[in-house]
This record gives C-alpha cells, structure tokens and sequence, in this order.
C-alpha cells in the first residue's frame, strides 16, 4: 500500500483481509441448490491476475477458442495460424447465441470469416 505521501509501503507480515469468495462458500445459506455440470473449457477461464496466467488475455483467448468450437460445429471454416490457435479474434454476443445450436440456427448462409469477427 500507500502512505499518505504516496510512498510505497510493503509490510514485513500478512496485514490484509483477502474477500474472495468461492460459490461453495455460499452453499450452507442456500435454501435450495442445483449441481450443473458442463465443460470446463466452455465456461471457466478464470480472470484474477493482470498479465501472465489467469489474466485477461487468457480469458479472450479462452473465449475466441469457444466460439471457434461453434462456428466450427455450424460448418463454418475458422483460418487458424501455424499453433492451431485461431487467427483472428472472435466473439459472439449471448443476445446473438448461447450455443452452436442457436447460432447455426442464426448465421447467414454462406458466412465466412475473413478477420476479427463480432456477432450481435
């Protein structure tokens, strides 16, 4: 943290509270729960650092593998460069689809990806 002249103080001992809260955390005050099981690499890509594992980036690139996975499913051919990661950006807003049935059912005949790719 910082002092009151914005010096940078780092302390010799824990001297914080961390308030993260996991969903399992919740589970003893619920009136009624319900276990959903789906893929990981669908719906978790966690976001908790600023740069490196777990960041932003992982995130986006998370999200553009999965929406390759249904354009894929659809039919569509997503250009992907030598590491099999796509080439370009893609997104798919949940207004649009919330999976590769709803989007197949959405898409214009013919569609293509020609470079970074938003679908609302």
């Amino acid at each position: 943290h910082c002092d009151d002249q914005g010096k940078t103080i780092k302390p010799d001992a824990p001297n914080a509270f961390k308030f993260e809260r996991f969903i399992f955390d919740a589970l003893p005050n619920a009136k009624k729960a319900l276990v959903v099981e789906f893929k990981r690499e669908d719906e978790f890509s966690p976001l908790k650092n600023a740069d490196g594992s777990d960041s932003p980036l992982t995130a986006q690139r998370d999200m553009t593998l999965k929406f390759a996975r249904w354009l894929e499913a659809c039919g569509v051919a997503v250009p992907r460069g030598a590491d099999g990661m796509p080439k370009y950006q893609l997104e798919i807003d949940p207004c649009y689809a919330l999976s590769a049935k709803d989007l197949a059912e959405r898409l214009p005949e013919g569609f293509q990806i020609t470079g970074d790719t938003l679908l609302k």
